[in-house]
């Protein structure tokens, strides 16, 4: 069978530490053909043989590969089958492990005694030394708010220069291609696979290109400018023993959540019974939301979770009893606790008490250009404006003859204050709303748009939460900054053009009609300097005390855990605004 191969390019790598066994092996090709049908392909149950290629290289193999039958994807509970073939080739290259695979769900798990993955950063720099040039790059966001976008593709002929350093300093690479001369070439570091696009080797021709590539992985240095810009990763046990402490962990149970919408898996308790939707709703909705970690303690929505959080040198368990309970079961066999499924894939992120660091998919980032950045973050607050006399947002209820916002309500001062200097102020609160207010200056010379959000707490505060809130009203809702046109009109006649809610308060002042209004967004539109804003009005936040936090910071120092959030969330904000082109401005208190 060696000899009538023709394989893609495509493999996983691994570091060998020991030479795998006979058993391992039987053992594993036992396990993966348990469903098989009939015997094995002829010639294709191989163990530990010796190969040399026609250029001298040397290696050790084992294949199998046997016949499956499963109903068609596209039909469900039928008797239907469609006939498949698996294989399994192991290539022991040295002191690495080559897998390559069809039909096999995670082989390498059967020989996590034997393997360990390549430092993140050899296999990132892959070829970085020849100047690649990156086509393609797959990032995840090291954010945990849930309102921002988690992972995005970028693509060009070259991102080489293109991709701004603020975006990348606080994303992590999960799947990139590069050209390397007429080479291309995709890697997956979460999965530790090389993929070449070329033409199908023979099993000669694959061994040489595996023991290449190895090789290359081994002598790879930190050469990459374009990856340099990215965050960089370093050893969970590293960030321990400095001192440091997970506070917060955002789980990512996407995949879980695909197959019950399609019905390949389904929810149960400990007893058997299934969780219905408004049970499954109200878990996947919880869990959508940050973790907190307060000691042994983890919250979510103010709801307090018995489990506790435990670290390796690498990886972080997350322990609860509550999802130790939940059993998912796939297509009506397989059967594990979202509890094992978290712990095993690992499919969350974690933040420490100090904004340095991220915790994704098993491996640990930090981001070396936030502590330069302190004085820009600070620099988008604006305590200029007077916000003493607050009592509420809105001061609901409101008379029927109200024909402004109360004087003691964030709307109103913000309304005195920020917006005066706009020709057209429209109140877009409740409903379908884009912001609080949007303030439109079509007058000046270079015109502005602002979408402002305002929020309003009886306290001070510098937790996360009530920042977390107006952050995530502002980013879901960001894109609305780039809105045509008709999206206005369709705005103003279904309700601008009222009052707000039950009162005299007009929705919009400085425009009579819709005309009016089209007139400045012209005039926003089709000027390429104009300027749009995103505004928080958050006068519950000191920029005095935030400074003195964040200075400490800069000085190498620890601050509260709390603060710690903050300024995620802050970095965000402002980062989230320069992707779209727009300016980030919080107004609040000296």
């Amino acid at each position: 069978m060696i000899d009538d191969l023709s394989l893609s390019k495509n493999v996983q790598f691994y570091e060998l530490n020991k030479a795998l066994t006979v058993k391992s092996i039987e053992d594993t090709f036992k396990e993966i053909s348990k469903d098989r049908v009939g015997n094995y392909l002829k010639n294709s149950y191989l163990v530990r043989k010796k190969y040399t290629t026609a250029t001298g290289n040397k290696v050790i193999y084992s294949i199998v590969s046997y016949k499956i039958e499963a109903e068609p994807s596209f039909l469900f509970g039928t008797t239907v089958k469609e006939q498949k073939y698996a294989y399994l080739l192991l290539i022991e290259c040295g002191d690495a492990l080559a897998i390559l695979k069809k039909y096999v769900d995670s082989p390498e798990k059967h020989f996590s005694s034997f393997i360990g993955e390549y430092d993140y950063e050899k296999f990132c720099h892959f070829h970085g030394k020849k100047n690649p040039k990156y086509e393609r790059v797959t990032m995840k966001n090291m954010s945990i708010s849930n309102a921002v976008i988690r992972s995005r593709s970028l693509e060009a002929k070259s991102l080489n220069g293109i991709l701004s350093s603020n975006s990348s300093s606080r994303s992590i690479p999960s799947n990139f291609r590069m050209k390397v001369g007429e080479d291309s070439y995709t890697l997956t570091p979460s999965t530790s696979r090389v993929s070449h696009r070329d033409k199908k080797s023979s099993f000669d021709g694959l061994i040489d290109w595996v023991i290449e590539i190895k090789n290359e992985i081994k002598i790879t240095n930190n050469e990459s400018e374009f990856l340099r810009n990215f965050a960089s990763p370093i050893c969970l046990k590293d960030i321990v023993d400095l001192g440091h402490q997970v506070v917060a962990i955002l789980i990512d149970l996407s995949e879980i959540e695909t197959k019950l919408s399609n019905g390949s898996a389904v929810l149960s308790k400990a007893d058997g019974s299934q969780l219905n939707q408004r049970e499954i709703n109200k878990l996947f909705n919880r869990l959508k939301s940050p973790i907190l970690i307060d000691g042994s303690l983890l919250k979510v929505k103010w709801i307090t979770l018995p489990g506790k959080v435990s670290y390796s040198k690498n990886l972080i368990t997350i322990r609860n009893t509550n999802l130790d309970k939940i059993l998912v079961t796939e297509n009506g066999a397989e059967t594990y606790t979202i509890g094992s499924y978290i712990n095993k894939e690992k499919p969350f992120s974690a933040v420490f008490d100090s904004p340095n660091y991220s915790y994704y998919s098993k491996s640990c980032f930090e981001d070396k250009h936030l502590v330069n950045n302190i004085q820009s973050i600070l620099n988008i607050f604006d305590d200029s404006y007077n916000f003493t006399g607050i009592a509420s947002e809105k001061e609901k209820p409101h008379p029927a003859n109200l024909t402004r916002f109360p004087d003691k309500s964030l709307f109103r001062k913000v309304e005195d204050q920020y917006c005066v200097p706009h020709n057209i102020v429209i109140c877009d609160d409740m409903n379908d709303e884009w912001s609080d207010h949007i303030a439109i200056d079509s007058n000046s010379d270079i015109p502005s748009i602002s979408f402002i959000h305002s929020k309003f707490t009886k306290k001070d505060t510098y937790g996360a939460s009530a920042f977390h809130d107006v952050v995530a009203q502002a980013l879901k809702n960001i894109g609305r900054t780039q809105a045509e046109k008709q999206l206005f009109k369709n705005k103003y006649d279904n309700e601008w053009h009222k009052n707000y809610e039950k009162t005299n308060i007009s929705r919009v002042t400085g425009a009579a009609n819709w005309q009016d209004l089209e007139v400045a967004l012209d005039a926003v539109n089709q000027n390429p300097n104009s300027i749009k804003k995103i505004v928080l009005a958050t006068p519950f936040l000191s920029k005095a005390k935030l400074a003195g936090e964040l200075n400490k910071l800069a000085l190498g120092q620890k601050c509260k855990p709390h603060y710690v959030q903050l300024i995620w969330l802050i970095n965000t904000f402002i980062s989230s605004c320069k992707d779209f082109g727009v300016q980030a401005h919080i107004l609040c208190k000296k």
